[in-house]
């Protein structure tokens, strides 16, 4: 008896030592600090996705636009891997409060802002949503027209199974920031039933999402408003901000216009009505700026280019008139039918009441009949050539390395101003819609040109087939026919043309001159287009022909070694500038109904033959 109660006895002292032993160890090996901890500030916005606040942005999210507009924000508790770790059974809670100095345990006015957040070794990671508002609050902020900043923290004040740790995590808060500027120099120019606004920037896209335009009265229906309206207009504007005071998104009248942009039309105005106007910037994080300082402005009725061409006495007449712009590619693809039937037109006319499915298929028809019998004479035209005795000094071998040649391709470039107003010269009117609206500097024409040789006799026989484009545009102007307006008009020109070319070849081949003269004579049907930001537009288009001289420049003779590896590798024959003079009678042959868009210019560029 005696024997087991001893035993008992040694069970129970053994059993509360390793108990005790347990518990001291897992009490030494449990010790946290602030940086076993990350505390971290998120926005969140309408989807419920947070984006982490980083410290910089922690400078200027709580600013008097944040307080006026509260939000929530999310705050997230993380404890290390290392430090969870070893947390064994114990827990973590911690209270977020708001204070200057809240790691002090005697500190006074710390003030709790949220839920008490709860982390074990399984739960590493936790977070609240805390109001923005209860920040401002707890920092003592009582109205949100105060102007001073002030700066405070955010603090987790962490407890390990109830005891308060010598160090707290937190955050670096700045409230009452001024939050995104207002932008300055605000102006608006009149247009039709709507008004061109612009302004000068204060910020960039480190601190702006963009601009939106309000005005007054407000548009029906208002645009969207893409700053924070709290659901109430909120009390964000300054003093001279008129009826923008509260930013109410009744009056927003534009869309979000990006950072880098500062001008916008404004669309759905009154004609002859005063409207007032002024601009807020955004922030990134969605706040407004107080509104810009007032301007005036009231739309009113525009003249674009097709109105002073119609006012003077023009006569053409478009193909078609649209809403809005018209599609280039449905343009260019009706145009290159109508080049098909000029250049291979069979020589009966057609019926002017032929179905519109009939003239598409004789145009495809004769276009496929042209390539098979170009290919047929070009095929012809080599064998006679390689045939015959060769007249060319280079050597066999050197013809036996070079790859065949067959094409040309030209990158155009020169200045142009189609001569519109030599309709209104001819009949000795004194009109000059296009000088009058895009003044009589010439503008950039650019263009690509794609030939294929047919025949090699005395040089290189080819036809060609190009395509351009030019465009003019200008303010268009008030009724008063001299002040720019806010809206645009511009003239847009798609040349498109047909020709036979000649390059007299044989002075490189034979004689190893660099410079090769040229000539080029074709048929042209050239699209136009005026559009007017205001009013419908109007297309259609002008023939006539075209003619050209110039002279090209073999880039081969700088580096013939190079120029011979390029052949090799990618059967470029022959590089190439060159530089020509050439006439555009674009007048429809002399009509009297079409607009005239040719000119006499210079063309320079690249060339390549392959």
């Amino acid at each position: 008896m005696r024997r087991s109660l001893c035993v008992s006895g040694v069970i129970v002292s053994l059993s509360v030592l390793a108990t005790a032993e347990a518990r001291a160890d897992d009490a030494g090996t449990t010790s946290l600090a602030a940086t076993d901890f990350t505390l971290t500030l998120a926005s969140v916005d309408g989807a419920g996705h947070a984006t982490t606040l980083t410290a910089d942005q922690l400078t200027t999210y709580f600013s008097l636009a944040r307080c006026a507009c509260p939000t929530n924000v999310l705050a997230t508790l993380t404890l290390a891997a290392t430090a969870a770790a070893s947390l064994g059974t114990h827990l973590v809670d911690a209270q977020l409060v708001v204070g200057a100095d809240c790691d002090n345990s005697a500190a006074t006015g710390c003030t709790s802002v949220g839920a008490t957040l709860t982390l074990s070794a399984s739960k590493t990671s936790t977070g609240a949503s805390v109001a923005t508002s209860a920040i401002f609050s707890a920092a003592g902020r009582a109205s949100c027209a105060a102007t001073s900043t002030s700066s405070t923290r955010l603090w987790a004040i962490a407890r390990l199974d109830g005891t308060r740790l010598a160090t707290e995590p937190s955050v670096a808060l700045t409230l009452g920031d001024a939050g995104p500027k207002a932008p300055t120099a605000v102006k608006a120019q009149s247009a039709d039933s709507g008004l061109l606004v612009s302004w000068t920037a204060t910020g960039d896209a480190t601190t702006l999402r963009g601009h939106q335009v309000l005005c007054s009265p407000g548009p029906t229906p208002a645009a969207t408003a893409s700053y924070d309206t709290c659901g109430t207009a909120a009390p964000l504007g300054d003093a001279g901000a008129g009826p923008f005071a509260t930013l109410d998104p009744q009056f927003v009248c534009s869309g979000l216009v990006g950072v880098g942009t500062n001008s916008v039309r404004v669309h759905g105005l009154e004609n002859g009505r005063v409207y007032q106007l002024a601009v807020v910037a955004v922030g990134v994080d969605g706040t407004p700026s107080a509104a810009s300082t007032l301007a005036e402005g009231t739309p009113a009725p525009t003249v674009g280019f097709d109105d002073l061409y119609k006012a003077g006495g023009g006569t053409a007449t478009g193909g078609c008139a649209v809403g809005g712009a018209t599609s280039p590619n449905t343009a260019v693809i009706g145009a290159a039918l109508a080049l098909a039937l000029l250049w291979r037109r069979r020589r009966h006319s057609l019926r002017r009441n032929a179905l519109r499915r009939d003239k598409l298929r004789r145009g495809v028809t004769s276009l496929l009949v042209l390539v098979v019998v170009t290919t047929v004479i070009e095929r012809r035209a080599r064998a006679d050539f390689d045939d015959g005795p060769s007249p060319l000094t280079v050597s066999d071998d050197a013809r036996a390395l070079a790859s065949p040649r067959s094409w040309n391709l030209e990158l155009r470039f020169g200045p142009y101003r189609p001569d519109v107003d030599s309709e209104f010269t001819n009949r000795g009117q004194s009109a000059r819609p296009f000088e009058q609206l895009f003044s009589s500097s010439q503008r950039l024409m650019m263009q690509l040109e794609i030939d294929r040789q047919l025949l090699h006799r005395a040089g290189t026989w080819s036809v060609g087939l190009g395509v351009g484009y030019y465009r003019a545009s200008a303010a268009a102007l008030t009724a008063n026919l001299t002040t720019p307006s806010g809206d645009e008009t511009a003239l847009r020109l798609v040349p498109l043309s047909a020709a036979l070319v000649y390059r007299a070849d044989q002075l490189r081949l034979r004689y190893g001159s660099p410079v090769v003269p040229y000539a080029k004579l074709g048929l042209d049907c050239t699209l136009w287009h005026t559009s007017d930001t205001s009013q419908a537009s109007t297309a259609g288009r002008t023939f006539g022909w075209h003619a050209a001289a110039g002279f090209s420049l073999d880039l081969a003779s700088l580096d013939p070694e190079a120029a011979r590896a390029m052949d090799r590798e990618s059967g470029v024959n022959q590089t190439a500038l060159f530089f020509e003079v050439a006439r555009y009678s674009l007048d429809g042959f002399g009509s009297g109904s079409v607009l005239h868009v040719g000119d006499t210019t210079w063309f320079g560029g690249l060339m390549l033959e392959f």
